[in-house]
């Protein structure tokens, strides 16, 4: 059996450099590879013809993170962030942030209301942005999607 409170996914939020106001509607895609050799197949053999099969980390793969913010009106911070964060598609050159990346945290809250896990992010960066789809009828709120990709991701708590 677990110990500790058990968490809820709907009690989280999403802290950003520079956008800690934001509404969350969702947050995925947090995942770490260790990369490795050695542990599919013999790397060779020993005396007595004794395979060798060993495990071992040569690398690090951090997935993109996804976020997807909830629209208002008077609200165009991310997409102002993405588009200076990459060169211009047709005459290059550098960026209007040079390059900076933003630090953040994703962090679950227990059933009080009190910060339970966080996760620390550094080295953020927009990789991808998206609007949400519009449709007559549609019942859904206007969100953006972005895609971040990130240095270092550790659990602080």
């Amino acid at each position: 059996m677990a110990a500790g409170e058990i968490l809820s996914c709907s009690k989280f939020y999403f802290q950003l450099d520079g956008f800690e106001d934001m509404i969350i509607k969702k947050v995925s895609g947090i995942s770490v590879t260790l990369q490795t050799a050695g542990d599919t197949k013999t790397f060779g053999v020993t005396k007595g013809g004794k395979s060798n099969i060993q495990a071992t980390v040569c690398g690090v793969e951090n997935q993109k993170i996804t976020v997807e913010f909830v629209s208002t009106a008077e609200d165009d911070r991310l997409m102002k962030w993405f588009h200076q964060s990459h060169s211009e598609p047709i005459i290059g050159g550098g960026t209007q942030t040079k390059g900076e990346r933003k630090t953040g945290s994703l962090i679950l809250y227990n059933q009080g209301g009190n910060e339970a896990v966080r996760y620390n992010l550094k080295g953020v960066m927009p990789a991808s942005y998206k609007s949400t789809k519009l449709e007559a009828g549609s019942t859904e709120l206007s969100t953006e999607t972005l895609e971040f990709v990130y240095e270092s991701l550790r659990r602080e708590k």
